[in-house]
């Protein structure tokens, strides 16, 4: 009973909303897909304010948790404001335990958008090709300070 209560208590936490501002940026709300191959799980975070540049809207799209090395891989992801594509990146590998692609777009200071991203993951191992696509959105508008 108390497990079924706890589940529920933390359930009902992660489904409120959290708005991002300027001053306290929001920290990405992860979203993962089914594993890609192997136990190797592909993940694209919510667009948000960049943690090491604070000019700078992100978006980082991973493969980990590779049991063994992904024999070929490539990730490509975009990051949209509102809509329109503001920044693209793509990248590939071989032999690799686990990967990141980063979107990243600096927006003119002082405006708030919503943005969102869309990332693409594929393995190509044992002679077949394995493929996800995520997509995520920014909790609610960001807003870049002067």
């Amino acid at each position: 009973m108390r497990r079924h209560i706890l589940i529920g208590a933390i359930a009902a936490c992660l489904a409120v909303p959290f708005q991002a501002h300027a001053m306290s940026p929001a920290a990405p709300v992860l979203q993962s897909s089914a594993v890609v191959w192997d136990k190797c799980e592909a993940a694209l975070d919510s667009p948000h304010e960049s943690h090491t540049n604070p000019d700078v809207i992100n978006v980082h799209a991973d493969l980990k948790g590779c049991k063994q090395k992904m024999p070929e891989y490539s990730i490509s992801v975009t990051l949209y404001k509102e809509g329109t594509q503001v920044a693209h990146d793509s990248g590939s590998g071989k032999n690799k335990f686990k990967a990141r692609v980063v979107a990243n777009w600096p927006p003119p200071k002082g405006e708030c958008h919503s943005y969102s991203a869309k990332a693409t993951f594929t393995i190509k191992a044992e002679g077949k090709t394995h493929t996800a696509t995520l997509e995520n959105q920014s909790q609610g508008k960001i807003c870049i300070k002067k």
